[in-house]
C-alpha cells in the first residue's frame, strides 16, 4: 500500500510517520486479497496555531482500494491518540463494507440455490 503523508500547520518527524505507516498497514486485513495496489492519505496536524489546549490535534485518513473509498477524521488532545481514533474509525468502516459484502454474496448465493433446486 502505498502512503502519503501530509502535516498541516505542524512539521511531520519520521518516528511520527513511521508509527503511523505501521498503523495504517495493520488495515489491510480488512482488504482481503485483492491484486490492485491501494492508496492511503493522511494528514496529520493542528486546528490552528493559536490554540495550545484542548483537542487542536487532528488526523485525517482516506484510503481508496480498487474503486472503494474509506474516510475518517478525528480530533484529540495528542497527535498520537487522534491517530488511534482515526484508525480506530478507518476499521470499522472497512470491517463493516467487508461484512455487508458477504452478506450480499451469501444472500444472492442462497436465492440462486432456491432457483436451481426448485422442482416444478
Amino acid at each position: 500500500m502505498q502512503i502519503q503523508f501530509k502535516g498541516t500547520n505542524y512539521e511531520l518527524t519520521d518516528e511520527e510517520t513511521e508509527l503511523t505507516s505501521k498503523k495504517v498497514e495493520s488495515l489491510k486485513k480488512y482488504l482481503g486479497k485483492t491484486d490492485g495496489e491501494g492508496r492511503a492519505y493522511i494528514t496529520l496536524g493542528k486546528q490552528t496555531e493559536a490554540h495550545q489546549q484542548g483537542d487542536i490535534w487532528f488526523a485525517e485518513g482516506k484510503i481508496d482500494m480498487e474503486g472503494t473509498h474509506y474516510f475518517a477524521k478525528a480530533t484529540s488532545n495528542t497527535l498520537r491518540s487522534s491517530v488511534d481514533k482515526m484508525i480506530g474509525e478507518l476499521s470499522r468502516e472497512m470491517s463493516h463494507s467487508r461484512d455487508k459484502k458477504r452478506s450480499l454474496f451469501r444472500r444472492g448465493s442462497a436465492k440462486m440455490k432456491r432457483l436451481f433446486t426448485r422442482e416444478n
